[in-house]
């Protein structure tokens, strides 16, 4: 089959690449065009440098596919809404007019579990539980909504909602973990020790190709779940993460009551000031570790015969050699 991969230089795009080369003709949209050029050497795989925002080069590169997987998005608990609309949206738009035009059958929509959050406990959510009652920021509404127009196409519409991706080439979870670490100290917002679910990134990329290769027989605007089905307590998670990367690092918590309206308010204060950088801590951040949240991925596993590959210690013991390796 021949399959187009967004975000090929990302996290799970990667994965699909490397996972994926020896069964399928794969190609991949990228921006950096000397990690594409890596890419491309390591698996035989097609790059593609591709701005998603520009409606005609997306339609050219898509021409004579067979699927796309959409794993491409602006994934960050901060920044400005157009970034996010326009990277998470228009992009997602431009490929389902793309797939209408060159009638590609398959339009995998990799999508996120923050459309679920809001900010209080939810256990074992199935796919149609209801969404958030209120937007924990505009990452989860704009995924949301590319959710609305990856079902709009011609294409069998498949949605993934995987739940904190994590493993090499993280951008996104472990970094933030690590840079909140001050002299040998991690903060928590929570005396909670909530229990969440976690998602190791070649799982992830074994659901999207499942998804892929039977969406067939699957209906269209299909959502699934997907997790590692290990919940835990996120303290758990954060002391084996630690002791992966041979940190020695003490946790301890601060009342969540009191860090979260300090937050909200200086989220408030720094929007409406020029050029202000992430915060060291969201209110949305806060709160994950302040929540239990836990998926039921029953319909995953019986639908598309979904089983996770690796587990949350082997994900962590790969993410940490990775890490290793990358440093040397």
């Amino acid at each position: 089959m021949k399959i187009l991969v967004t975000g090929g230089s990302g996290m799970l795009g990667s994965a699909i690449l490397r996972m994926f080369h020896q069964q399928h003709e794969l190609h991949f949209i990228a921006r950096n065009t000397v990690i594409a050029k890596q890419l491309a050497e390591q698996f035989d795989v097609i790059p593609h440098i591709v701005d998603l925002r520009d409606h005609s080069a997306v339609h050219a590169v898509c021409q004579g596919m067979d699927a796309i997987i959409h794993c491409a998005a602006l994934s960050s608990p901060w920044g400005k809404w157009q970034a996010f609309y326009q990277a998470n949206v228009d992009a997602t738009k431009n490929l389902v007019n793309a797939a209408n035009t060159y009638q590609i059958s398959r339009f995998i929509h990799i999508s996120s579990t923050s459309v679920y959050f809001d900010h209080q406990d939810r256990w074992n959510i199935r796919e149609t539980d209801a969404i958030a009652s209120y937007w924990c920021n505009d990452y989860a509404h704009t995924k949301y909504l590319s959710e609305i127009e990856a079902v709009k196409g011609q294409s069998k519409a498949i949605i993934l909602r995987p739940r904190g991706i994590f493993g090499p080439n993280d951008r996104a979870i472990i970094p933030r973990v690590l840079k909140a670490i001050k002299n040998n100290t991690l903060l928590l917002p929570s005396g909670r020790n909530p229990v969440v679910d976690l998602t190791y990134v070649d799982n992830v990329a074994h659901a999207a190709m499942l998804a892929c290769t039977q969406a067939d027989r699957l209906q269209h605007g299909d959502v699934f779940n997907i997790s590692n089905n290990e919940p835990m307590p996120i303290e758990t998670v954060l002391q084996a993460l630690c002791e992966g990367l041979n940190l020695k690092v003490t946790l301890q918590s601060l009342p969540y009551g009191v860090v979260s309206p300090l937050l909200k308010l200086s989220e408030q204060i720094r929007r409406h000031l020029p050029h202000q950088p992430e915060p060291r801590l969201t209110s949305y951040s806060a709160g994950l570790f302040n929540y239990h949240q836990t998926l039921d991925i029953s319909k995953a596993k019986q639908t598309l015969n979904y089983q996770p590959l690796f587990s949350i210690q082997e994900g962590i013991q790969q993410y940490a050699n990775w890490s290793k390796n990358k440093n040397l």
